[in-house]
């Protein structure tokens, strides 16, 4: 768990994430309403709807819920599903406000995010709030193809307006209506938010105490046809979490990965300049090359592949490449993930994701260097720590200028490794 002072960041793993706004439940504290603001590039909202708070408890993008359990009052939840939050949504701020006290008379006022598994991800607890009524706690925003927490600690004395005017809302679009109303359905047809992931049990010092948000009400609208699977969800956990860093560099080199990669499977991004071919080595304790990372021709390569450090040393590569590079180290929760809404499209190798059920992949690919090979593997990785643990499936193994495949997929979690991608390709899945 990442606790954080006033003003310090830290990033978050990119899956479906609970946030806690609480307090200690003492006597005579106010009552609080906690909201999340979703924000676009230029830190405003694009309209009413982008504010979810009780009141209004979905966002229309079903990427943002307000969760509440009437039974306790000292304790309110969002539901953040990062890996589907829009792309012009730059930030999220989980922001409260008081009716009848100020912010300052909360005991311990905290904001806290969740994974999937129960585990604590981010922490922060605002010690200088006094007579303010409304009050940013902090803003998960977008950074170097992941997400980050800052804890912002900014008090409002002009209540929810002031707070809420500074971001393009006015607070009379957003007066809470009866608890008994139902948010009408949108005129055109929303996507099926992802089911609430249930977390594990943990000791209440350590964590959330036991106790499970309700599920909110579902959508109606927009539902898939019956013969289509559940959508699937987007925990993943598989891989340590640490800030993305970037290495660059021009010819031959070996690059010895830093202090800042720790042990346990990571993403690798390589970038090249011109037309020349690439190849990048794993060295062994020998100082040997023992893995093939990356092997292309492709021009302007664009790649990606997933490596596991060793325990007992710092990650080398050795680069065979003639022009300008560079290799960026990332949590594999950052990899693209394959879903049902939508075709993906690519070009060159690139590790890929998956969290749904059983199904079929349907691949494309162009060859662009004359007619290579084409192969993918899968690891089922629920319940391992290491790709090596994982069973392996080879997917695609095939040859020519143009591929046609379908490959069967497992149920996931998987990791999903197209190493060899030699042009553009598309991806498509298809219920089984």
């Amino acid at each position: 768990m990442s606790q954080i002072a006033k003003g310090a960041n830290s990033y978050v793993p990119t899956v479906t994430l609970r946030v806690a706004v609480r307090h200690e439940p003492l006597p005579g504290t106010p009552s609080f309403e906690a909201a999340a603001l979703l924000l676009d590039g230029n830190r405003r909202a694009r309209g009413d709807a982008d504010m979810v708070f009780q009141g209004r408890p979905v966002h229309p993008s079903g990427t943002v819920r307000h969760v509440r359990n009437p039974h306790d009052v000292s304790r309110q939840w969002l539901e953040l599903d990062l890996p589907r939050i829009e792309a012009e949504v730059e930030r999220v701020l989980v922001v409260c406000s008081t009716d009848n006290g100020t912010v300052g008379a909360l005991a311990e006022p905290t904001v806290e995010a969740f994974a999937p598994d129960g585990v604590c991800v981010v922490r922060y607890r605002a010690t200088d709030a006094t007579t303010e009524t409304a009050f940013v706690f902090g803003e998960f925003y977008r950074r170097a193809g992941g997400w980050k927490f800052r804890a912002v600690g900014q008090g409002y004395a002009s209540g929810s307006a002031g707070l809420m005017a500074d971001f393009g809302i006015t607070v009379t679009a957003v007066s809470t209506p009866p608890a008994t109303a139902v948010p009408p359905a949108p005129a055109t047809p929303a996507p099926v938010p992802a089911a609430p992931v249930p977390f594990i049990e943990v000791s209440k010092t350590d964590g959330p105490p036991p106790f499970m948000p309700p599920p909110p009400q579902p959508v109606s609208a927009g539902r898939p046809p019956a013969s289509a699977p559940a959508r699937p969800g987007h925990g993943w956990t598989f891989g340590p979490v640490f800030e993305p860093y970037t290495v660059e560099g021009k010819g031959r080199q070996v690059v010895t990965a830093d202090d800042r990669l720790p042990h346990g499977p990571v993403l690798i991004e390589l970038t090249h300049e011109g037309d020349d071919p690439i190849w990048v080595d794993r060295l062994n304790n020998r100082n040997k090359d023992d893995q093939l990372v990356f092997n292309s021709m492709l021009k302007d390569f664009r790649g990606s592949t997933a490596v596991e450090p060793s325990t007992d040393r710092p990650l080398r590569l050795r680069v065979h490449a003639y022009n300008r590079w560079t290799l960026t180290f990332r949590p594999l929760a950052h990899a693209r993930r394959l879903e049902f809404e939508r075709e993906l499209t690519g070009r060159g190798p690139e590790a890929l994701l998956y969290t749904g059920p059983v199904a079929d992949l349907k691949v494309r690919l162009r060859d662009e260097t004359g007619g290579s090979l084409c192969g993918m593997y899968g690891y089922e990785v629920a319940g391992r720590t290491t790709i090596a643990d994982a069973e392996e499936n080879l997917l695609v193994n095939e040859a020519g200028r143009r591929t046609r495949v379908t490959a069967p997929l497992p149920e996931g979690p998987l990791l999903l490794l197209f190493n060899d991608a030699e042009g553009s390709w598309r991806m498509k899945l298809r219920a089984v």
